[in-house]
C-alpha cells in the first residue's frame, strides 16, 4: 500500500512538474515563434500558429485538464464573446462583398479564441499562473533583445534585414510601433519578474535586460511604445504594493540603459540605420557599452536587494509611505494637475498637428517622439466614421475597411486598416459589431481588475502586471493597427487566458479547488471546446491551402509551365469556390495566352464575389480593351475609377501594377 501511494505521489509530483513546465514554455513558444516569422502579419504565418494553438488546446482537453479546472461565468463570457465576434465577422460575407476577406478576419478571431482558450487552460493554478507570467516575460523580452540585436550586429542578424531599412526598429514584429508596445509591455513583465519571480536568476536575469529592452524601445522611436510604457509601467507600479522597489528597478534600468542611448545619439549612421560599414562598426562599439549598462544593473539591483533585507529605517520609513492612502492620494492629485497643465499649454498645438493632413515624417528619428501629427490617422478614422454613417446596422463587412478608405479617402496613400480597432469595428460590422468589440476588450480588463482587486500577496502583483499588459494593448489598439499583428495580440490574450482563469478560481467554492462541482458541465465544455476546435482546424487550412496553391501557380509561370499554372489555380478555386482569389490567379493566366474571353469570365466571377475592389475591374477593362469590346472597357475603368477616384493609374499616368 505505501508503495502504491509514493508512486502515484510520484506520478502527481511528475504531472505537475510538466503542466509548470508547459505552462512556462507555451508562451515562449507562441510569442517567439509569431516574431520570427514577422510578427505574424501574414496569413500562412498566422494560421500556422493557429493550427499549433488549437493542437496544444485539444491536447489539454484529451489529457484532462478541463476536468480539473475551474469553470466559472468569466471563462463563459469571455469565449462566448469572442467567438460571437467570429460568427459576426463570417457572416458579415453575406453583405460585405468579399467573402474571402471576411472569412480571413474570422479565421484571425479564432486564433485569438484558441490563444486565450491555451492560456486559460495552462493557468489554471496558482503555481501554474506564476510560471506562465515568467513565461511571457520571457517571450516578450526575447523578442526586445532580438530587435536591439539586429541594430547592433546585423552582420550576425542578417537574416533580419535590418541593416538601411529606416531609423525605425522594424525587426522582428515588422512595424516600429507594434514593437514599442510590445517592449513597453516588456518593461512592465521585467519589473514584475525583479521582484515575483521564483527563481533569483530570473529576478537578476530581468533587471539585467531592462537597460537592452529600454534601448530597444528607444531605437523604435515609437509615440505608441512611449504610451505603452507609461500605462504599463504606471499601472504595475500604481497597483503594486512593492511600487518602491518597482520605480527604484525601473531607475536602475534606465541609468543602465543611458550610456547605450547617449552613444547611439553620437552615431549618425546608428541612428539612422543607413546601409554602411560605419553603422556596423557603431554597432559593435555601443555593444560593450550595452552589456556593461546590463552589468551595472544587475549590480545596483542586488544591491537594493540586499537594502531590502537589511530592513534599514530609511527604507523602511520610504516603503511605508508607498503604502500610505494619504500619500497615495496626494501623489495622485498632484499628478492630475501636472496632466491637465501639460494639456492646457501643449493642447491647441497638439491638436493643430494632429489634424494637419501633413503625413510626411519629421526630419530627424528622435523628433517622432515629441511630434504631435497624426500620420494621417485623422483621416484613417474620418473615412471610418464616414464608412460606418453609410451603413450603420451591419457595416460594410469584415476586412473591407481598405475599400472604403479607396472611394473615400482624402490622401494619396495606400491603406488597409483604419489604425484604430474600435472606429474599424463600428465601420465593417456596424454598431452591433462595434459594441460587441468593446464589450469584449472591456469585459476582459474588467475580469482582470476583479481577478486583481480579490487576490492578495504577490498573486495581487502578478494579476496587476498582467492586467497592465491587458491596458497597454486595448490602448494602443485604439491609436493603430495592432489587432492585426498576431504576436502582440497574443500577448493581451494570453494575459486575458490567465486572469479569466484566475477569476474562475476566486469564485469557486470555498474547500474547492473546482470552480464548480457539476461534472456534466465541465464535460459539456471539452465536447464544445474540441467541436470549435475541429471547425477551427478546417477553417484555417482552407485558406492556407488557397494560398499554397496560387503561390505553386506563380512559380509555375516564373518556370513557362503555364498548363500547371492553371492547375494550381483551379485547385485553388475548387477548395473555396467563394474566394476571389482563384478567379483572379485564372483570369490572368487566361489573358498571358490571349484567351480574352475566358479572361473576362474569370474576372467577372471575381468580381462577383469581390465587387468593391477596383482592381478587379481594372483588369476586366484592360481584357475587354484588348479584345475589342471598347464600350464594356470603359465602363468598367469607370466603375473602377469610381470605387477609386484618386488612383493616378485610372486617370492616364503609369499603368497600375
Amino acid at each position: 500500500m505505501q508503495g502504491g501511494a509514493a508512486s502515484s505521489g510520484d506520478s502527481q509530483t511528475w504531472r505537475a512538474r510538466l503542466e509548470e513546465s508547459a505552462a512556462l514554455l507555451a508562451p515562449i513558444a507562441l510569442i517567439a515563434g509569431l516574431a520570427l516569422a514577422g510578427g505574424g502579419f501574414e496569413l500562412a504565418d498566422r494560421h500556422v500558429a493557429g493550427l499549433a494553438v488549437w493542437l496544444t488546446v485539444v491536447a489539454l482537453l484529451v489529457l484532462g485538464v478541463a476536468s480539473r479546472a475551474s469553470l466559472a461565468q468569466p471563462l463563459y463570457r469571455a469565449a462566448g464573446l469572442i467567438l460571437a465576434l467570429a460568427l459576426l465577422s463570417a457572416l458579415s460575407s453575406f453583405w460585405s462583398g468579399s467573402a474571402e476577406l471576411s472569412t480571413i478576419e474570422a479565421d484571425r478571431v479564432l486564433v485569438y479564441l484558441g490563444v486565450f482558450l491555451a492560456a486559460f487552460l495552462l493557468a489554471q493554478t496558482g503555481q501554474r499562473a506564476q510560471r506562465f507570467a515568467e513565461g511571457l516575460t520571457i517571450a516578450v523580452t526575447l523578442v526586445a533583445l532580438l530587435g536591439v540585436a539586429s541594430r547592433l550586429l546585423p552582420e550576425v542578424l542578417s537574416f533580419a534585414n535590418s541593416l538601411g531599412s529606416g531609423p525605425q526598429m522594424r525587426y522582428p514584429l515588422g512595424y516600429w510601433n507594434a514593437n514599442g508596445v510590445t517592449f513597453g509591455i516588456a518593461t512592465a513583465l521585467l519589473l514584475w519578474a525583479g521582484r515575483g519571480a521564483r527563481g533569483a536568476w530570473l529576478r537578476l536575469g530581468a533587471a539585467a535586460a531592462l537597460p537592452a529592452v529600454l534601448l530597444a524601445l528607444y531605437l523604435t522611436f515609437s509615440r505608441g511604445g512611449l504610451l505603452a510604457l507609461l500605462v504599463a509601467a504606471g499601472l504595475t507600479v500604481a497597483l503594486s504594493r512593492d511600487r518602491i522597489w518597482l520605480l527604484g528597478m525601473l531607475a536602475i534600468g534606465a541609468l543602465g540603459a543611458l550610456p547605450a542611448v547617449i552613444a547611439v545619439q553620437a552615431r549618425q549612421a546608428l541612428t539612422d540605420n543607413i546601409a554602411l560599414q560605419q553603422t556596423v562598426d557603431q554597432g559593435a562599439e555601443v555593444l560593450p557599452i550595452l552589456l556593461a549598462g546590463m552589468a551595472l544593473s544587475a549590480l545596483l539591483f542586488a544591491a537594493l536587494r540586499w537594502e531590502e533585507r537589511r530592513e534599514g529605517r530609511l527604507s523602511g520609513r520610504a516603503v511605508e509611505l508607498s503604502r500610505n492612502p494619504k500619500a497615495l492620494r496626494g501623489v495622485g492629485i498632484v499628478l492630475a494637475v501636472l496632466a491637465i497643465g501639460a494639456a492646457i499649454a501643449v493642447g491647441g498645438r497638439a491638436w493643430d498637428e494632429f489634424t494637419s493632413p501633413d503625413v510626411q515624417a519629421p526630419g530627424t528619428a528622435t523628433a517622432q517622439i515629441t511630434d504631435f501629427s497624426s500620420a494621417g490617422r485623422s483621416d484613417f478614422w474620418e473615412v471610418a466614421i464616414e464608412s460606418f454613417g453609410e451603413k450603420p446596422v451591419l457595416g460594410s463587412g469584415s476586412g473591407t475597411y481598405e475599400f472604403a478608405w479607396e472611394r473615400l479617402r482624402s490622401l494619396e496613400l495606400p491603406l488597409h486598416n483604419a489604425h484604430s480597432l474600435y472606429l474599424e469595428a463600428f465601420a465593417e460590422l456596424g454598431l452591433l459589431g462595434g459594441l460587441l468589440v468593446l464589450a469584449l476588450v472591456l469585459t476582459l480588463l474588467w475580469t482582470g481588475l476583479a481577478a486583481w482587486r480579490a487576490a492578495s500577496g504577490r498573486r495581487k502583483d502578478l494579476y496587476a502586471v498582467l492586467l497592465a499588459a491587458m491596458t497597454a494593448f486595448a490602448v494602443g489598439a485604439a491609436f493603430d493597427w495592432f489587432w492585426e499583428i498576431a504576436a502582440l495580440g497574443s500577448v493581451f490574450f494570453l494575459a486575458a487566458g490567465a486572469l479569466v482563469a484566475a477569476r474562475c478560481r476566486q469564485l469557486a467554492p470555498a474547500g474547492s479547488d473546482d470552480g464548480t462541482s457539476d461534472g456534466d458541465g465541465r464535460f459539456r465544455f471539452t465536447v464544445a471546446a474540441l467541436a470549435v476546435a475541429w471547425l477551427t482546424a478546417i477553417a484555417l487550412i482552407g485558406p492556407l491551402l488557397v494560398e499554397r496553391e496560387i503561390a505553386a501557380s506563380n512559380d509555375a509561370i516564373a518556370a513557362g509551365e503555364v498548363a500547371n499554372a492553371v492547375e494550381h489555380a483551379d485547385t485553388a478555386r475548387s477548395i473555396e469556390p467563394w474566394a476571389a482569389s482563384p478567379y483572379v490567379q485564372l483570369g490572368l493566366l487566361a489573358e498571358q495566352q490571349g484567351d480574352y474571353a475566358t479572361a473576362a469570365q474569370r474576372l467577372t466571377q471575381a468580381i462577383d464575389r469581390e465587387d468593391r475592389n477596383w482592381q478587379l475591374h481594372y483588369l476586366r477593362s484592360r481584357v475587354e480593351r484588348a479584345a475589342g469590346d471598347d464600350a464594356a472597357a470603359r465602363a468598367d475603368l469607370e466603375e473602377a475609377r469610381r470605387l477609386n477616384p484618386l488612383e493616378d493609374c485610372l486617370s492616364g499616368k503609369p499603368s497600375c501594377g
